[in-house]
């Protein structure tokens, strides 16, 4: 597959998760280069983030892995994928002992619920995993910092090809300046867009 990109850039793995929240959230933050407002929530998650991940290393378990079943933790790894028109930062990615990678995504909420977008965050990391490391992603595991609960999510060929298509159309958003559908009200409330949208 050609790489898509929009003005020489790739699709980021932010932009694919703001797909999923909203389609036009990606119309307003990359197409009228609407400003990102940083909430509470998103600076909660960035101070805690660094010290979850020092705390993992005194557990015996490793992101609801055994410990001695971990053979390396890889952190912050910056990957693009130019022939998928895809980039992004896997904060946590595991290789284990088998072989086998898991990339790692924390959330800081109150429940333990796995969204659609947070499924397919995991998925793009699936993606850029296998293109960096050669290797086939098949699960990756979604942590949710304060209840220390891991929930392992699959990947699946299909998953990535899905994946594959979700590029092209955001890409065709950006570079064709569409106006996406909206979602269902309830998502507005929290959305930083709101103010620009009809």
């Amino acid at each position: 597959m050609r790489g898509s990109t929009y003005g020489g850039e790739a699709i980021t793995v932010s932009d694919i998760v703001q797909y999923y929240y909203c389609p036009r959230k990606v119309y307003f933050l990359k197409v009228l280069g609407v400003p990102v407002v940083v909430r509470r929530k998103m600076e909660y998650g960035k101070e805690t983030h660094e010290k979850e991940r020092r705390r993992m290393t005194e557990r015996d378990q490793v992101y609801g892995f055994d410990r001695e079943d971990v053979a390396e933790v890889l952190q912050g790894l910056q990957i693009e994928a130019p022939s998928l028109g895809l980039r992004g930062k896997v904060d946590v990615a595991l290789r284990l002992r088998s072989g086998e990678m898991v990339p790692v995504d924390t959330k800081f909420t109150d429940e333990v619920v796995v969204h659609r977008q947070h499924r397919k965050q995991l998925h793009a990391y699936a993606l850029l995993l296998d293109y960096r490391f050669g290797v086939n992603v098949t699960r990756g595991i979604i942590y949710f910092a304060q209840q220390r609960r891991s929930v392992s999510v699959e990947v699946s060929g299909s998953d990535k090809e899905d994946l594959k298509r979700d590029i092209r159309r955001i890409e065709e958003i950006i570079s064709g300046e569409l106006v996406p559908r909206g979602v269902a009200p309830e998502k507005c409330g929290y959305c930083e867009t709101k103010q620009y949208c009809v």
